[in-house]
């Protein structure tokens, strides 16, 4: 780089080739070409039209719309003035907008025509939807700029807080530009898909700054989505993609997608084929993969070569498959104040799960590193910015005392001074107890899990918790009605691999995606407010303005007649059709049932258990019910199973198992019993344990004994004791009442009731799901339901000490050690009449008695 360029050096370049392709921009089914010489021509004319109006070294000029040749010509029209480039984000509210414009001293602004409107006072206004000004003389470059001048004022992403204003020279910018063009990334002839927004560091610098540098033809896609995208990277012919950690993941879903429609052996063939060309890739840096996924490559993107990945950390199985699948995969780390790139992997060298080298020119410290090496990592070098416009508290902050740049990221140098990054800084988790968590790779583990689509960690009150989004199309495939407890299991499942003190205490679950940057990083300020809005902490924000579709769904008579009839049903709330009814309602599996009950008396809709096992939202339940609405309300009864008892032989095989358990237990655990005396002789009852443990049903037979396991029944979920032959014949011998926890409930109330008229007992466990703590957890409506349909005798039962010998997510106790004491208290008989008291029709309230009654008696 020569001591005096500037990104006037690269203006003047443009016109090189001048036939060559500069810009190719889609919009719908249109394609429109810019070459290199028109779009210098195009800036130059603009800029002395700028000029005309006043704009040249020292001012600044805003640019905020979505990206187009338009705003390419514009950005260089300021640059060919020698004025300061201002690119802001299209979607900025305009509050933030008018403290930019303040903080900056910018007086024009280079926007749509919708927002000229809502600019502040005082400030003059360019719409690039219309023709854009020109001058007749159309010189390339005037006002001639220094390599010290701004050359470009960025704001930072404001993951954690207030954007702040980041203005980089044209020597910042040059020298990033320069060391990646030598890098030999690319070539003239190449074509690269720009999707992300150019008022970010990453697509201006890297996208737009080097690709015209190299030669490289921009292509601009009409917008985000898959299909805008897939027609941009065939009909553009692109070889080269600039995307972000969330693109490649979304691009692997589509791919996986197809792969799982596949039969099962050509599904075991992809693997197979996937992991032989990894091994070769990684082993011998032979690109089979794509002579093998030919096919993939023919109908994405057949000139697809290299993908490039920023912004943030790129998941180390993501980056595997891509280069699996044929594609070279670049990653890099930088930041705005930067310009952006400090490292990168350069092609030939790349080192997995690394940020690369430095580039040339830039140097890389760690600050008080730990024993492995991570710590904060500093730098310093000609890309770096000087500091924060208008925030000098900000830029001593970000400044060692040796003038060394503090990223705010930590990190490790290995021997081959190779970057690994770790986490931000600022987004570290500090426990109670002092332990620090880094979240990306936490979040990672539990977002494996299909049923979690995004995750967000942070510490509450001093403990882990989460703020979940699940997979809603998942959800409702596997049953609704208890999606608390779905997302629960989740995240249990995929703690098993994670260390005790990165598992979660609490979580609350969101309807909506995760707050979000353009580049795909979590405003993680704004996770707290959600997670207590989630809770019913905080106040959700003002009405919102229905959509047309649901305005035409509010518009129908059953869905119009539902919407009142549960406008009264819970008074007192302000309904949303985005609402819960079993998050925000708190409507269980059994709950279902005496709704739907209700809605068939009052509203004349019935609903089967598989709809109602698909409703999430209010929304769904509305759509639902005018589905059902003109349907004869037998079609949606489904047929109840009957209880059939074990046979003889089956009999003997109960007698010996329950004598069996009842002898481990007693062996093993110890089993205590108090209190058997209080279950009733005869006659229907209903028995209601805590449950701590896998270990609670054999501690319940053991304390029953043979001969009252005869006549006793027990709710089981279908899940696990009716998915196989095998365990379906146990289920039958244990005469077990299949439980579908996530759906209606009507065929297990339907049930329960025959249980009830042979005059025999039914164990049920009320809180429908193990303790995760150790803690009596909150009773489920379902119960209440029982007892006000049926009114017959609750035993309340509290079991002790299977949480120590078997907790959820531990190993089967086999060690001595581990045989805990286990301790069944059955306590008197309550009678159904004062637990429903004057609750009659609120099935939550005696649950919440009932709950009471079982919690005192533990405490005895």
């Amino acid at each position: 780089m020569a001591q005096r360029d500037t990104l006037q050096t690269l203006l003047r370049r443009l016109a090189e080739n001048g036939d060559a392709p500069a810009v190719v921009a889609f919009s719908g089914d249109a394609m429109e070409t810019t070459s290199r010489a028109a779009l210098a021509a195009s800036a130059g004319s603009f800029g002395r039209a700028l000029a005309a109006r006043g704009i040249g070294p020292g001012a600044t000029v805003a640019i905020t719309a979505p990206n187009s040749p338009a705003w390419i010509v514009a950005f260089w029209a300021i640059v060919a003035t020698g004025a300061t480039a201002m690119p802001v984000d299209a979607q900025i509210d305009d509050e933030e907008f008018g403290r930019m414009l303040e903080t900056a001293r910018c007086r024009l602004v280079v926007t749509t025509a919708a927002r000229c409107p809502r600019l502040p006072p005082g400030v003059e206004a360019i719409a690039l939807d219309r023709e854009l000004p020109t001058a007749l003389d159309a010189a390339s470059v005037f006002g001639a700029a220094q390599p010290q001048d701004i050359a470009v004022l960025l704001f930072t992403s404001g993951t954690t807080g207030t954007p702040k204003a980041v203005p980089l020279t044209h020597a910042n910018l040059f020298s990033n530009v320069d060391a990646l063009s030598a890098a030999g990334m690319v070539s003239p002839g190449d074509r690269a898909l720009l999707p992300l927004p150019l008022h970010h560091a990453y697509s201006l610098t890297v996208g737009m700054m080097t690709g015209f540098a190299c030669g490289v033809a921009l292509i601009l896609p009409a917008g985000v989505s898959g299909p805008e995208l897939i027609t941009s990277l065939r009909r553009g012919r692109v070889s080269v993609l600039l995307g972000v950690p969330r693109l490649y993941t979304a691009l692997l879903a589509g791919i996986r997608q197809r792969v799982t429609a596949q039969p099962k052996y050509a599904r075991r063939l992809f693997a197979l084929m996937l992991a032989l060309a990894l091994k070769l890739r990684r082993g011998l840096g032979v690109n089979l993969g794509r002579v093998l996924f030919g096919a993939i490559h023919r109908q994405l993107a057949p000139d697809l070569r290299l993908l490039v990945s920023g912004g943030a950390k790129l998941d180390g199985e993501v980056e595997d498959t891509l280069l699996g699948l044929g594609w070279d995969v670049l990653t890099g780390y930088g930041l705005t104040e930067t310009s952006p790139i400090l490292s990168f992997n350069r092609p030939g060298a790349a080192r997995p799960g690394s940020a690369g080298r430095a580039l040339p020119g830039i140097e890389i410290r760690i600050a008080n590193a730990a024993a492995d090496g991570v710590g904060e990592v500093e730098v310093r070098g000609a890309s770096v910015f000087a500091g924060y416009m208008g925030d000098a508290a900000a830029t001593q902050r970000a400044f060692t005392e040796d003038h060394w740049f503090r990223t705010g990221d930590f990190g490790r140098v290995d021997a081959d001074h190779y970057l690994h990054i770790v986490a931000r800084v600022s987004e570290t988790i500090v426990l109670a107890d002092g332990k620090k968590l880094f979240p990306d790779a936490i979040e990672a583990e539990y977002a494996s899990h299909p049923l979690i689509k995004e995750i967000a960690l942070f510490a509450h009150d001093g403990a882990l918790v989460g703020l979940v989004v699940p997979d809603l199309d998942l959800v409702r495939a596997q049953g609704a009605v208890r999606l608390k407890d779905l997302v629960r299991d989740a995240l249990a499942a995929r703690a098993q691999a994670l260390p005790s003190h990165a598992r979660l205490s609490g979580f609350a679950v969101a309807r909506d995606k995760l707050p979000r940057t353009q580049l795909g990083k979590i405003r993680r300020h704004l996770v707290p407010a959600l997670y207590a809005q989630a809770l019913g902490e905080g106040e959700p924000e003002g009405p919102v303005e229905l959509a047309p579709e649901d305005k035409a769904l509010l518009e129908t008579p059953a869905a119009a007649a539902l919407w009142a009839w549960l406008g009264a049903r819970f008074p007192g709330r302000t309904l949303a059709l985005d609402m819960s009814p079993q998050l925000d309602l708190g409507i269980d599996s059994l709950g279902w049932v005496d709704l739907t009950l209700a809605l068939q008396r009052d509203v004349a809709v019935s609903l089967t258990e598989h709809e109602i096992g698909r409703i999430v939202t209010l929304r769904d339940l509305l759509r639902e019910a005018a589905a059902a609405s003109g349907r004869p309300q037998e079609e949606a009864a489904a047929p109840a199973a009957s209880l059939v008892p074990p046979g003889p032989g089956l009999r003997v095989v109960q007698a010996l198992g329950a004598a069996l358990i009842g002898l481990i237990m007693r062996l093993m655990f110890r089993l205590k019993v108090e209190g058997r005396e209080n279950l009733p002789t005869g006659g229907a009852y209903l028995v209601c344990p805590n449950h701590e443990s896998y270990l609670d049903p054999f501690a319940m037979v053991g304390a029953l004994g043979p001969g009252l396991v005869r006549r006793t029944w027990w709710g089981g979920w279908t899940g696990i004791l009716f998915t196989t032959r095998l365990r379906r014949l146990f289920s039958r011998a244990a005469q077990i009442v299949p439980v579908d926890q996530y759906r209606g409930g009507g065929a297990s109330l339907a049930l329960a009731s025959q249980v009830f008229a042979r005059g025999e007992a039914l164990v049920w466990f009320p809180e429908g799901g193990l303790t995760r703590d150790g803690a009596l957890q909150r009773f489920q409506a379902g119960v209440g339901v029982l007892v006000e349909r049926h009114k017959v005798p609750v035993v309340p039962v509290a079991i002790e000490g299977s949480y120590e010998a078997w907790p959820y997510g531990g190993g089967f106790p086999m060690g001595f050690r581990r045989w805990h004491p286990i301790r069944v208290r059955f306590g008197a008989p309550l009678d159904p009449a004062k637990l429903i008291a004057a609750d009659a029709g609120q099935p939550q309230a005696i649950a919440d008695r009932l709950h009471d009654a079982v919690a005192a008696l533990a405490r005895d």
